[in-house]
């Protein structure tokens, strides 16, 4: 990012209009809450749910979907859909979404996984772990072909044990469509550079390949969100997926679809420890065009180990945020919600 000099903390905050009450499900958006977790993770689970229940879907009664590797149990079921004000649904991976890809050199995946954990450097996190790596590659490029999603037009992506902080008073979904809005997260990060060793090299050659190098430099695009164009190298800055809502009809787009299948051949999910937030950040700020990404800057939310809280004070008020604003990872040094921000003009 280099010559980039941070912004001011008094960004004017996007305030969508509340609801006055409860939505009627005919004037609901074509969207669902989405869950990637496990058995094991029931508890963190519905200590999320009824967060997000209180804090917003208890207006509105979205549809909630849950997958997982291998089948959820009755107590998993029963529990969940008795704290979901919307209807939930349960379902299973594709066996095939979640295996080894045939050209993968199992011996290479060791001996690189071996290589991971003898770092002077120190190890990088889920360096040995397998079901980490199947994982961001089915967030990456398989959950949206999942059966169970494919009658919406929008998803919010939640995690087991993340937070909100403020009330979501309106339809967030509601404000993407109104808004265009293809794509919108919380908080922005940077990248392990250790954990994606050749991915720009990858993108670069795709766009090669495929005769859209132009949009490197394309300014209409998202391209200076990640690419340095003094170094010709990838900033490593990348939307934080725990936390992002999508118009689902972009991932089963063939432009979001070819790029990820090609950086899939690569196998360096496996090989190195391919994140799904720098492989989506990467397409998406590539195909998609200024105005279709939008950071909720409102919305007070915590993934471990960061926050983001609304540093306004009436807005606080307002949404009835319990975060400490102190805290709010904005404008940290590991941050890039700031120079998202710079680069849209908010």
């Amino acid at each position: 990012m280099g010559s980039m000099a941070r912004e001011g903390r008094d960004k004017k905050i996007q305030r969508p209009e509340p609801a006055a009450s409860a939505v009627p499900p005919q004037d609901l958006q074509n969207a669902t809450l989405y869950t990637l977790c496990r058995n094991s993770d029931l508890h963190d689970m519905l200590e999320t749910i009824q967060n997000y229940e209180d804090r917003f879907n208890g207006r509105f009664h979205y549809d909630w979907v849950f997958l997982n590797d291998q089948p959820f149990d009755d107590t998993f079921k029963q529990e969940v859909a008795n704290l979901v004000s919307g209807n939930s649904k349960f379902g299973q991976i594709d066996a095939h979404h979640w295996q080894f890809p045939s050209s993968l050199n199992r011996t290479l995946m060791e001996e690189n996984i071996e290589k991971l954990l003898s770092d002077e450097d120190g190890v990088l996190p889920y360096a040995d772990s397998v079901s980490y790596r199947h994982m961001c590659r089915f967030e990456s490029g398989f959950f949206y072909r999942h059966p169970l999603l494919q009658e919406y037009k929008y998803f919010w992506r939640v995690e087991p044990g993340v937070k909100l902080y403020c009330d979501i008073d309106y339809d967030i979904f509601a404000h993407m469509h109104a808004h265009k809005y293809a794509y919108a997260f919380a908080i922005s990060i940077l990248e392990y550079p250790k954990s994606i060793p050749s991915l720009f090299r990858h993108v670069k050659d795709y766009l090669r390949l495929a005769g859209k190098e132009a949009l490197l430099h394309d300014e209409s695009n998202y391209a200076r969100f990640v690419y340095d164009g003094d170094t010709d190298s990838y900033n490593l800055c990348h939307f934080w997926t725990n936390f992002e809502l999508g118009d689902l009809d972009v991932f089963r787009s063939q432009e979001y679809t070819e790029m990820f299948e090609y950086l899939d051949r690569q196998n360096g999910f496996f090989y190195e420890r391919w994140g799904d937030a720098p492989v989506r950040s990467l397409i998406l700020s590539l195909i998609l065009k200024k105005g279709q990404i939008h950071r909720f800057a409102d919305i007070g939310y915590k993934h471990e180990p960061y926050l983001q809280c609304p540093t306004d004070a009436a807005l606080r008020l307002a949404k009835k945020c319990s975060c400490n604003p102190d805290m709010d990872f904005t404008h940290n040094w590991y941050s890039c919600s700031w120079w998202f921000d710079r680069l849209d003009g908010s």
